[in-house]
């Protein structure tokens, strides 16, 4: 057949979508004429249509040296390194493109992909909203723009985006479960429920939907309700992983036990240096940690760690240049500030290292009737980030900006409300900021022995890219240090104005320590605070069941039975920021 003709039939199947076949005649038609632009085109997008990106790079590559200004095979270069999470790649062949064709709104869309990848939000919306401008059908961009500013912090507008979308398209599936999340993060949990629901019922067979309806009634303390959308999606999609992990930690050892099965035929079924073998290596490790079985438990985790580690790498140096940056800018002096009128309502940060307790001291705090508990805002740090990666100065105008912008982002809290609490814990970066912009507002900082948090870290499987340090001991040490040494650093240059509680206080006499935050925030004392179990409303993170039971110490001290596989944190934590280790 001629080279020509074997083109043609190459096109043909892959609009038809047969891309086995598209890959076989593309390759046919390279053989007959090597120097074919669009046959290496055509062979990327059908490598890139079964997951094999590495290999549809080669080809695109191939293209676009054949044809520099092939404007099809640069998007699908640009669109494949993004696949292989190399948006710096990405974005300089897309910048690129749209130079040379500025209303190339599909290349703006994939630029601002790479740019909320990188975390350039304000940059990733001013691309989006181009987009947006350009296309008379803005829905996928506008799905796009929802996420990007959902991530900065936005959250009402990320709202109003999927709202826009919703009102010329009701049932749109992404729409209905993209806005569940934000939804229940500005407390409108039943809203975020009618959605969901919407979703599921719309679309059986959409795995995310059924995964986030799940989440939502975890969240809303119904573990039956979540168990029954995680089963139902199990026997659609048997072997899923998320929810098999899901799964896992809701039920007890005899159930699960029956999971085993199918946990270890689908480990066969996926890569090893993937997500989804993780989250079934970490589903593995709860089993066999159920059944006594520790060594097999503390291999399984190794495992599951071993391929998030190596999927998000730890940059220690880049860590440490951001907290030097910090640091450098509230140098150790007095900082004295009128902290005599209360705002209203006042901001109470509870912070620490993740795992630490922050959700349980904010659930003290949500108990007393006059506080609203907000949860993990992205506000703060969304808001800062461009301050801190660009150095710029934090003076009055900036701290006005930053002020008006985040009562901006506050749900609607209740009118009795006088303070309300954000339990982000990695706003422990920012007190400088903070005590600087919200001189009024209190800081908790939650102190828990660190080898415990660690080991509850080492055995937890987390959302996005921020936590990357805790799928490596020797990274976790790392990041640990540099949290003691900020710690210190804020206690003397803010003295007297954080609060320190330890988590080992508080949960072996709640009452006690429940007093003392309240007398801190200003707070009259409320019987409510001694069982927040009984008062606590939804919880959006992995802390979720465990605030659902009374108060307990089980878990002080358990890093003892497990030293030997924390052996490699331990001896990295710097024995002079961490002297009352024992």
């Amino acid at each position: 057949m001629p080279p020509l003709k074997k083109l043609d039939e190459a096109q043909w199947l892959l609009s038809q979508q047969q891309f086995s076949q598209a890959l076989k005649a593309a390759q046919a038609a390279l053989r007959k004429d090597p120097r074919s632009a669009l046959a290496a085109n055509i062979a990327g997008v059908s490598l890139g249509a079964t997951g094999r990106h590495q290999e549809a790079v080669t080809q695109f590559r191939k293209a676009v040296h054949l044809a520099p200004r092939f404007d099809e095979a640069r998007r699908n270069l640009a669109q494949a390194h993004i696949a292989l999470g190399q948006a710096d790649k990405a974005e300089p062949i897309l910048v690129d493109l749209i130079q040379t064709a500025p209303g190339d709104d599909r290349a703006w869309y994939l630029l601002a992909q790479c740019q909320m990848i990188l975390g350039q939000l304000d940059l990733a919306e001013n691309s989006i909203t181009n987009v947006i401008s350009m296309s008379s059908s803005a829905a996928r961009a506008l799905l796009l723009r929802a996420g990007i500013r959902d991530r900065a912090g936005r959250i009402k507008d990320a709202i109003a985006d999927f709202q826009s979308v919703l009102r010329t398209d009701p049932d749109n599936i992404d729409a209905l479960v993209g806005i569940a999340l934000p939804l229940a993060r500005q407390t409108r949990f039943d809203e975020a429920l009618t959605a969901i629901r919407r979703a599921v019922e719309l679309a059986p067979d959409h795995s995310q939907a059924r995964l986030r309806l799940a989440v939502t009634l975890v969240a809303a303390g119904d573990r039956e309700g979540a168990l029954a959308a995680l089963k139902e999606l199990l026997d659609r999609v048997p072997g899923h992983p998320d929810a098999l992990e899901q799964i896992v930690t809701l039920q007890g050892p005899g159930a699960n036990d029956a999971l085993r099965p199918m946990i270890a035929a689908t480990k066969t079924a996926v890569p090893r240096k993937s997500e989804a073998y993780a989250s079934l290596c970490f589903s593995e490790a709860i089993i066999l940690e159920q059944a006594h079985d520790d060594p097999g438990a503390i291999r399984a985790r190794a495992e599951a760690n071993r391929a998030m580690s190596h999927l998000l790498p730890y940059d220690p140096q880049g860590d440490q240049r951001l907290t030097d940056r910090i640091l450098k800018r509230f140098p150790p002096h007095s900082n004295e500030a009128d902290t005599s009128a209360p705002a209203n309502p006042r901001p109470i940060y509870v912070l620490g290292l993740p795992r630490s307790g922050t959700t349980l001291a904010e659930a003290i705090l949500g108990a007393h009737p006059a506080v609203a508990a907000l949860g993990e805002r992205a506000a703060a740090g969304a808001l800062l980030s461009g301050v801190i990666n660009q150095d710029l100065p934090f003076d009055g105008e900036a701290v006005n900006r930053f002020n008006e912008a985040d009562r901006r982002l506050l749900p609607e809290l209740p009118p009795d409300a006088v303070a309300y609490v954000d339990k982000m814990p990695e706003n422990y970066r920012l007190i400088g900021f903070l005590l600087t912009a919200q001189p009024q507002c209190r800081i908790i900082h939650v102190r828990r022995d660190p080898r415990d948090v660690a080991l509850s870290m080492w055995r937890g499987h987390f959302q996005g890219t921020a936590l990357n340090y805790t799928y490596d001991l020797k990274a976790m040490a790392h990041r640990f240090n540099l949290f003691a040494r900020m710690m210190t650093h804020w206690n003397a240059v803010f003295p007297e104005r954080i609060l320190e509680i330890r988590y080992e206080d508080m949960v072996l006499n709640v009452e006690a320590t429940g007093r003392r935050m309240a007398d801190f925030c200003g707070l009259d004392w409320h019987p409510n605070m001694t069982a927040p179990q009984e008062h606590a409303g939804q919880v959006l993170t992995l802390s979720a069941l465990q605030l659902r039971q009374p108060v307990h110490a089980r878990s002080v001290g358990k890093w003892r039975a497990h030293a030997e596989e924390l052996a490699p944190f331990i001896t990295g934590l710097e024995p002079n920021l961490w002297p009352d280790l024992s």
